[in-house]
């Protein structure tokens, strides 16, 4: 709770929109429970908590986060539509993250490695992703090659946050990221945790809003 506090702002229209942010993303919780809004409304209230985190990096004068961040909100846009539209609902979302993987490789080699046991954290996790990745191979189908670099870059993503010296708020956004897009794709290619939708949302937009308030307005040494 403390370094959540610490992170939050001061000014009271970005503590507005973070709030807002939050409404949004808890009232679009309730669509796993049966109780979704009307089409397209539902589409926008799931667009809008990653919109308003968007609006907040841009009012931190952190223009890449909040292209990264528009990225995301792009890719939820498809994925709440037709499967037809999959495909450009992973490319959206992989450019958000490759966004990522540059804004975290300017912490690691200009703020320098963040030490400890960073080494085998980040060692355990990409043994993970990549056993993840090799299990759900025959599950992907025609989607083999885009779902295979997604998944790809994502965890380089989050192997980045482990390494460098980005704000721990952040580093715990990139972690929740992959905990969320792990549980979507046994959900989506492999047909598993059928019972796990609230999961992938909390842990989706947890982890967007913990990069997003981690990085607005973290400043490089």
């Amino acid at each position: 709770m403390t370094l959540l506090a610490n992170t939050l702002p001061q000014n009271r229209t970005d503590r507005i929109i973070l709030a807002a942010s939050a409404i949004f993303a808890a009232i679009y919780l309730f669509d796993d429970f049966g109780l979704s809004a009307p089409f397209p409304l539902d589409v926008v209230i799931k667009a809008a908590g990653i919109v308003l985190l968007a609006l907040y990096a841009l009012r931190q004068k952190h223009l890449v986060l909040a292209v990264g961040l528009a990225l995301g909100a792009t890719g939820d846009v498809f994925l709440a539509l037709d499967e037809s539209v999959l495909p450009l609902g992973i490319a959206a979302f992989g450019l958000g993250h490759l966004v990522y993987i540059w804004l975290f490789a300017q912490w690691r080699f200009k703020a320098g490695p963040r030490g400890g046991m960073s080494r085998i954290a980040a060692l355990v996790v990409a043994l993970f992703g990549l056993a993840m990745l090799n299990w759900l191979q025959p599950h992907f189908g025609e989607l083999r090659v885009a779902a295979s670099v997604y998944n790809g870059i994502i965890l380089v993503m989050t192997v980045l946050a482990i390494l460098g010296r980005a704000p721990a708020l952040a580093l715990i956004g990139a972690l929740l990221f992959l905990v969320s897009d792990s549980v979507l794709a046994m959900r989506l290619f492999a047909g598993q945790l059928d019972w796990a939708g609230p999961v992938v949302w909390v842990t989706y937009y947890l982890g967007q809003a913990g990069i997003a308030l981690g990085l607005a307005r973290a400043k490089l040494p």
